[in-house]
């Protein structure tokens, strides 16, 4: 059913619906699938590194060199820790 558009004075009631409402034919429709020629997989990334990975790839680069510096920091205290210690208990 097909409401049709509110003019009830009251706000509250429900909306009006035609009661004699019958849907439209579709008798020249048919259920097949368009063709739609999808590009091809190695097109979309050409795309992509010539547009927009150039924009981002320093700003990526700098924040990479970033993170693996705060990660060798540690890393390499850590190490220095356990030569350390091995040191320490070989001479026991």
């Amino acid at each position: 059913m097909k409401p049709i558009s509110p003019t009830a004075r009251n706000s509250r009631s429900f909306p009006l619906v035609e009661l004699n409402y019958q849907p439209m034919k579709l008798s020249r429709f048919q259920a097949r699938c368009g063709k739609t020629v999808a590009p091809a997989f190695h097109s979309i990334s050409n795309n992509y590194f010539q547009r927009e990975a150039r924009r981002d790839f320093v700003g990526e680069a700098c924040f990479f060199v970033a993170i693996i510096v705060t990660i060798a920091v540690p890393l390499f205290s850590m190490a220095s820790a356990l030569t350390d210690l091995c040191r320490a208990i070989g001479h026991f």
